[in-house]
């Protein structure tokens, strides 16, 4: 089992690091007509490898608590931004600030098609609200939200590396976190990645511990314990509706990916009876919470998203977003038909955008630049406030902080693969590989990359010390 287990976890870390070495190819390729991007990487590369070589010449010192540290480094950088970069919400960032002050104020929701098309879109407005009611209907305050998620990101990052791999991996990943420049600039919008991830930090992080205590005498508080991270799912699918992916996750690691532990008939049936009451609990409290939201707007919110499949398949637009697409859909709503009569609709028009003679490889090759190729929303969503040179530069700053990034990532997933350790670790390369690959079928966008980016910087924190994980 052992070797079978090894066997396979080099297959997927063997898919993901091709993944990422064809990202690599595309940015090059797109820099041919861009130059910037290539400009980007010679700069990413560069810091990257001198960052090597300094650790490698003078270790990074690890001060007592450094996890505080770290994440008040983040709080502080992150709250200086906010404090002097103000913008408005604007397009999908209104729409939550507009729901969000409808509900705290118990008024009609707006746009309330949209939201039964979105359901996620109440989930992180059903957050903001209840901050609005505090502190009124103040921008700042949801800013300074975000600031708070981040350094609190910033401290599951290192209390991850801890985990996985050494205290000097664990403090550099959290200081990679604090300074990570689209983070920064994003933190000014009103929008739910840093809600969710860091609730995936945090699935990450119980599971990491709950795992351990399953292998010892008494493993019956860490079944329970198991259980209730369904709770934890829901939860971040009402704000972002990809727990599906971590379940997925779990299911492989558990089934694949354990070694010899597989053997254990004991902990066999232990597993099942946490997974299955993980999985009631997810599906219970979604079920919840769907009935919720459907009273809240009075229609039948939608199932399966069969307009992100169809505006996935777009090769026009490399399976971005379009106004044609969304024209279409709206379309069967102006018939009087619910979301979810209105995305069945769409089956058809996916059907038909299969059987068009997709070329397939472009447009797969176009969607994974759009989601992994570069991090320059930060910068690119000043377009409409600030000057083009702002925007060139925030765009140029995040690029080449994000390629080091993702050259580092590149060398401690190869680390990773070449090691023989297996543990529950690999859930978080589970991860990065599932949302990738569940984006090559979807509607893509640089922004759904968010998450990854903690994930990633622990991969390159492993990259740049040159130290042993503790466990995988």
């Amino acid at each position: 089992m052992e070797k079978a287990s090894v066997f396979l976890k080099r297959i997927m870390l063997g898919v993901l690091l091709a993944a990422l070495g064809l990202g690599f190819a595309l940015i090059v390729r797109e820099g041919v007509g861009s130059r910037s991007y290539l400009y980007a990487l010679a700069l990413g590369a560069a810091w990257a490898a001198g960052l090597s070589a300094l650790l490698r010449h003078k270790p990074l010192p690890v001060p007592r608590h450094a996890g505080l540290w770290a994440a008040l480094l983040c709080f502080a950088v992150n709250l200086i931004w906010v404090l002097v970069i103000r913008i408005e919400p604007f397009s999908d960032y209104k729409e939550y600030w507009d729901v969000a002050r409808a509900l705290a104020r118990g008024t009609e929701i707006p746009d309330a098609w949209y939201v039964a098309m979105y359901p996620h879109i109440l989930g992180t407005a059903t957050v903001l609200s209840a901050l609005i009611r505090v502190f009124g209907e103040s921008v700042f305050a949801v800013t300074v939200l975000n600031v708070l998620l981040t350094s609190a990101s910033a401290y599951l990052v290192w209390l991850l590396g801890r985990e996985l791999l050494s205290e000097r991996a664990a403090f550099l990943a959290a200081l990679l976190w604090a300074v990570t420049p689209c983070k920064l600039m994003l933190n000014s919008l009103i929008f739910s990645e840093p809600i969710y991830t860091f609730l995936i930090l945090l699935f990450f992080l119980l599971f990491l511990r709950l795992e351990k205590r399953m292998r010892g005498a008494s493993p019956w508080p860490a079944v329970c314990g198991i259980a209730a991270l369904g709770l934890l799912l829901a939860a971040i699918n009402l704000i972002r509706p990809i727990a599906a992916i971590l379940l997925i996750s779990v299911a492989l690691w558990l089934v694949f990916l354990r070694g010899d532990e597989a053997r254990n008939l004991r902990r066999w049936a232990l597993w099942l009876v946490a997974l299955a009451a993980m999985l009631g609990l997810y599906r219970g409290a979604g079920a919840l919470w769907d009935s919720h939201v459907e009273n809240r707007l009075g229609q039948e919110i939608a199932s399966v998203p069969w307009y992100n499949i169809y505006v996935g398949l777009n090769e026009e637009t490399g399976g971005r977003y379009t106004d044609a697409d969304m024209d279409l859909l709206t379309a069967y709503l102006k018939q009087g038909m619910s979301a979810d009569e209105a995305q069945k609709s769409m089956i058809p028009h996916v059907k038909e955008r299969l059987a068009s003679g997709i070329d397939l490889p472009k447009l797969l090759g176009t969607k994974l630049f759009s989601f992994l190729g570069n991090d320059e929303l930060g910068g690119y969503t000043y377009r409409f406030t600030r000057s083009e040179r702002f925007v060139k530069i925030g765009m140029a700053v995040c690029n080449v902080f994000y390629y080091g990034v993702l050259i580092a990532g590149f060398v401690g997933l190869d680390k990773m693969f070449r090691s023989r350790s297996l543990g529950a670790g690999l859930l978080l390369p589970l991860f990065f590989l599932g949302l990738t690959l569940a984006h090559m079928l979807v509607e893509v966008a640089n922004r759904y990359h968010y998450s990854l980016i903690p994930v990633l910087i622990i991969f390159a924190a492993h990259g740049f010390v040159r130290e042993e994980r503790r466990s995988q």
